[in-house]
């Protein structure tokens, strides 16, 4: 018979547990002080009692009064509850409470048998010294503790503070379920916190540190990996795989008929090579076309999205009036690396857009805490944009303007479905936009390195570029008479040249692989 399981209140923790907590079970939360034990410990009462399950918190050092306080800045009214007898708060020791859970018809007896109590917060169990100093007294007392609770039905939390930076083994050992939560500081500025399920006895449960915030509504938890992509259930996403228009004609015509519906593109270059402007085109055609588009905007704030468009002749303030366009201004500081997905898994599941625009996506890499979670961000990201079907097109800032040609920051480029590319070169002491798509998954598509042109007439793509060579490198010059045509590469990263190589089938064209920055012109 499975065990059936309960609510802990936080959406996210839900998710790492893979459906909650085990009924009946015992659960220990450490973590230092400020972390947030008790407010996930009142998320954990409060599911309970929304379930029709009344709880009881029992503290060591805290009077009610504080708890009451301390509950009304996330909208909890505790005081009215107890008035409701649905929770009751009781201030005591750790020897009363011995005493009373060993005396048949004790006051915890009462207590629990008036209320109808299925759950109960201790906090904190660190005043269980104040009993027995030696840690295998400490065991016993909370074996104590745990198997009075269970033999009553009641699922226990209990909160304990770290005591130096050693985990508390004995606990880890008395519980079913021992969770973490940590506060840590990233990028020598910052801290954020983290929640990780260390233990989970009878149950499968998501591994890992995951990042957590408390808020006006309490604890949240941002999942960095799940099992299984979030499904967001999309609307109006047809079974087969069809084509949708990039809002560009001659860019659908270089990738062969436009993007694959649900495909995440990947759209790179340095800054003022058009990477917004195409975006907007994208998503101007979803909206003609009458398809719900969101905007995730990390540089554009709304009013300057729609003189942007306007300045293309794209008039979207309808569209953004009557919410088919949905612009959300993410924050490039202060939020870590989960709550962006997050965020992204939530309005996909209430917005459900057919296409979406993540501008730029390169900010990732600012806000992960080490390059190794930027990568697994990246990685959830994809999944869960393939599982939604949306059509994604993310733009990459490449920093330099000339120079070394790094696509492959995180390995983005490896878990998109196409790539294209954005350069400047200068020609005859002009300035022009250069375009190529370097990869598109599952289609053919046109090799050629064209011109971006995008003037008052609008976004169109131009002839190849056959008197020039080194664009791609960012080292532009004439080409001498009678050679051919020449494509420099400069990555440093080995698989991202075989690539461009494979990618790139042109007998008008040689490319020449030109290594590293270090190396550049000279090729090996």
């Amino acid at each position: 018979m499975t065990t059936p399981r309960i609510k802990s209140g936080v959406a996210g923790l839900d998710q790492l547990l893979l459906g909650g907590f085990l009924q009946g079970e015992s659960i220990l939360v450490e973590g230092l002080p400020g972390t947030g034990k008790t407010t996930l410990g009142l998320h954990f009462i409060l599911q309970g009692i929304a379930e029709g399950e009344p709880g009881i918190v029992i503290t060591f050092e805290e009077f009610p009064a504080q708890y009451y306080r301390d509950a009304l800045n996330f909208g909890w009214d505790l005081r009215q509850l107890e008035k409701d007898g649905r929770l009751r708060i009781v201030m005591t020791s750790p020897e009363v409470l011995r005493s009373e859970m060993e005396r048949p018809g004790g006051l915890f007896d009462k207590l629990t048998h008036e209320l109808g109590a299925r759950r109960v917060l201790v906090d904190s169990i660190n005043f269980l010294h104040k009993i027995k100093e030696d840690l295998t007294t400490q065991r016993e007392l909370i074996n104590h503790f745990i198997n009075g609770f269970k033999r009553q039905g009641i699922t226990s939390f209990l909160v304990k503070d770290i005591e130096g930076d050693s985990l508390t083994h004995w606990g880890m050992y008395s519980v079913d379920c021992y969770l973490r939560l940590t506060f840590e500081l990233v990028r020598d500025y910052q801290r954020r916190r983290l929640i990780e399920v260390f233990k989970a006895r009878g149950q499968k449960h998501v591994y890992g540190q995951h990042p957590f915030a408390i808020n006006e509504d309490g604890v949240e938890v941002y999942p960095m990996s799940l099992p299984e992509p979030v499904s967001v259930e999309p609307k109006d996403v047809a079974s087969e795989i069809r084509r949708v228009s990039s809002g560009v004609s001659g860019l659908d015509e270089m990738l062969g008929g436009g993007y694959f519906t649900g495909q995440t593109i990947l759209l790179a270059g340095t800054s003022g090579t058009g990477k917004t402007n195409l975006a907007l085109h994208f998503l101007a055609k979803g909206l003609e076309l009458g398809e719900t588009c969101v905007y995730y905007s990390l540089e554009e704030q709304g009013g300057n999205l729609l003189r942007h468009a306007r300045a293309l002749g794209l008039d979207l303030a309808a569209a953004l009036q009557e919410e088919r366009l949905v612009v959300l201004n993410v924050p490039s500081a202060g939020i870590s690396e989960g709550e962006f997905l997050f965020l992204l898994r939530r309005s996909l599941h209430e917005l459900r857009p057919q296409r979406l625009v993540i501008d730029p996506i390169s900010f990732l890499n600012n806000i992960a805490a080490s390059p190794g979670t930027a990568h697994l961000t990246f990685q959830a990201m994809v999944r869960t944009l393939h599982a939604s079907g949306v059509t994604t097109l993310c733009t990459s800032e490449i920093p330099e303007m000339v120079g070394n040609f790094k696509l492959s920051d995180s390995n983005l480029s490896y878990l998109v479905d196409t790539v294209i590319v954005l350069r400047l070169a200068e020609i005859e002491t002009s300035i022009r936009k250069a375009i190529m798509i370097i990869k598109q998954r599952g289609s053919s598509h046109d090799r050629n390195l064209r011109e971006l042109l995008i003037d008052n007439q609008g976004v169109r793509i131009g002839e190849p570029f056959l008197s020039h060579e080194g664009i791609l490198a960012g080292h532009t010059h004439r080409r001498a008479g009678g050679e051919p045509n020449k494509i420099l590469i400069v990555d440093d990263d080995p698989r991202m040249v075989e690539l461009i190589k494979a990618s790139f089938r042109d007998e008008r064209f040689t490319l020449v692989d030109c290594g590293d920055g270090e190396t550049a012109g000279r090729p090996r």
